[in-house]
């Protein structure tokens, strides 16, 4: 009886868990398999999503893409930070 309970229990906090998670827009721009190690100083702002869900604004779509946690990207800055 004990171990159906928290099995219930754990599905119930795996299930919550999933309802979370953020929709990736469809213009998203994926960041290449091969990250890159040297960036320009080219200023063209970009909306960065994390695999957190997050969005992050960077100087540039390179120096988003070198952070591991960057997936992908839009063109300008994030809305909640203008």
């Amino acid at each position: 009886m004990r171990m159906r309970n928290l099995l219930v229990v754990m599905m119930l906090i795996l299930v919550s868990a999933c309802q979370n998670t953020s929709k990736r827009p469809s213009d998203l721009i994926d960041c290449p398999e091969i990250r890159p190690q040297v960036c320009t100083m080219i200023y063209a702002p970009v909306c960065a999503m994390e695999t957190s869900g997050q969005f992050t604004s960077y100087s540039s779509d390179c120096t988003a893409c070198s952070h591991e946690e960057v997936i992908g990207y839009q063109p300008g800055v994030c809305a909640q930070e203008k």
